[in-house]
């Protein structure tokens, strides 16, 4: 199956439209990052694949940038399998893949194939998307849009996070990109009375925003702050006129899930994570 690579963020947007007849949660991720794109403009250094492959019954979409994984989403397994083919002659590097169990089951047994390179399962993601807050309790202190003077504390907290989770990302980049969110407004702080909790969103496209990241400092935590800020976020994005919020949670983790059940996002599908791996000597 041929693969187009896209420079035109909408172009790609065009032609990864009927990926949403797969799931909204998981096309949102195709045209949240082309819509970002186009706003904030990545570095000329940076690497992004922006690739559709489409005809012949078969459907899919993948993005990647700088060093994560290739997310391929609900794309069909023939379609994963192409992309494979294209990454693998310029990028034998990749540190991963996420998407449907079905597209990253194929990436996995070509990348294995054409690179030698095993494969072993990170964690299996939840998406989730919300059109309605419920009611939650109340936490102690109350949110604010992020400022110039939390830059720093921001950074540090996402450099903790990353650290926490075993994300693939730099604290430099965590440097470099927060003071340009933070302008844009695309973090929340939850204050009690000093800041204790972040939530970050991405408000790209005009009817949607994915929410990420979330973090409370862990000496603050079980007292509901990351719950009422998310809340108060999630009320505010959709008074600003989005039509459904999304967020992604580790499918592991009961108490993560349960927390954002409360607060009104229903689980949409799953996908799957797996970071390639050398052969054992």
């Amino acid at each position: 199956m041929p693969v187009i690579r896209h420079t035109d963020p909408d172009t790609f947007l065009a032609a990864v439209a009927p990926m949403a007849g797969r799931g909204e949660a998981s096309a949102s991720f195709f045209s949240g990052w082309a819509h970002m794109m186009k706003i904030t403009p990545p570095p000329p250094d940076e690497r992004v694949y922006l690739a559709t492959c489409i005809g012949e019954g078969v459907l899919g979409a993948a993005i990647q940038r700088d060093a994560g994984p290739v997310i391929v989403g609900a794309s069909d397994a023939a379609a994963a399998t192409a992309f494979a083919d294209d990454l693998a002659r310029d990028w034998p590097q990749l540190q991963g893949v996420v998407g449907a169990e079905a597209g990253c089951a194929a990436f996995v047994r070509r990348w294995h194939g054409l690179t030698g390179r095993m494969h072993s399962l990170r964690v299996r993601l939840r998406q989730h998307m919300l059109t309605a807050v419920e009611d939650v309790p109340a936490a102690p202190g109350a949110p604010r849009v992020a400022t110039d003077a939390d830059v720093a504390w921001l950074a540090a907290g996402q450099a903790a996070f990353i650290a926490e989770l075993g994300i693939t990302d730099s604290p430099e980049r965590v440097r470099a990109m927060m003071p340009r969110r933070v302008a844009l407004g695309h973090f929340w702080i939850w204050d009690d009375p000093t800041p204790v909790a972040y939530a970050g969103f991405s408000d790209a496209a005009p009817d949607f925003a994915r929410v990420a990241p979330v973090y409370t400092l862990p000496d603050r935590r079980g007292k509901g702050y990351a719950t009422a800020l998310v809340a108060a976020l999630s009320r505010q994005l959709l008074a600003r006129g989005k039509r459904q919020l999304f967020l992604t949670t580790d499918a592991a983790n009961p108490p993560s899930n349960a927390i954002y059940a409360r607060i009104g996002y229903r689980a949409q599908n799953e996908d799957w994570h797996s970071d390639f791996v050398a052969l054992p000597a």
